[in-house]
């Protein structure tokens, strides 16, 4: 978001009127004032700063107790699955976790989603591309041996080996 923008947002959402909060109060810092604040959010790592541009950082957002017990059972019953892991939107919707929050989870990297109804954590994905790494040593990989190899079914095999094919032209393996 530019500074600018940013400024005129904070200016727009002044409560200049009363209000039934005890706590809310006008806005009393000038625009030179309120460029020193982000200045400071930049430096202290709060914001990353592009030009006349800022942004939050990348820094996950941390979750309440509760929804992070959730997540990590979310992960932990995932991860217990192995190679064939159930729908991470039938385990999230009987937790109590929001979608949003799964795809949250997927931009961040917790959830690697190889397909629709198909989410490894990444962990889990780590290993599946080494024991595919080992597979595909020993004789060229088809959708059998990846099948066989991890003991999965055919559909999760396929969407295992057409990501794994895809991460290997990313890095210019062949």
């Amino acid at each position: 978001m530019r500074v600018d923008r940013l400024i005129a947002d904070l200016r727009a959402a002044d409560p200049s009127r009363p209000s039934a909060h005890r706590g809310r109060q006008p806005l009393t810092l000038t625009d030179a004032e309120l460029r020193a604040v982000v200045d400071q959010l930049v430096a202290s790592g709060e914001l990353l700063r592009a030009g006349h541009r800022v942004r939050l950082t990348d820094r996950p957002p941390a979750l309440d107790p509760i929804m992070g017990e959730r997540v990590e059972s979310l992960l932990a019953e995932l991860r217990g699955a192995g190679a064939t892991p159930p729908p991470a939107e039938r385990v999230a919707a009987r937790l109590g976790i929001p979608a949003a929050l799964l795809d949250q989870l997927r931009a961040a990297g917790e959830l690697v989603a190889l397909g629709p109804r198909i989410d490894y954590p990444r962990d889990t994905w780590t290993a599946i591309s080494a024991e595919l790494g080992r597979l595909a040593g020993e004789a060229p990989l088809s959708v059998r041996r990846v099948r066989d190899g991890l003991r999965t079914t055919r559909r999760h095999a396929e969407a295992i080996l057409r990501s794994s094919g895809a991460e290997r032209d990313r890095r210019g393996v062949e």
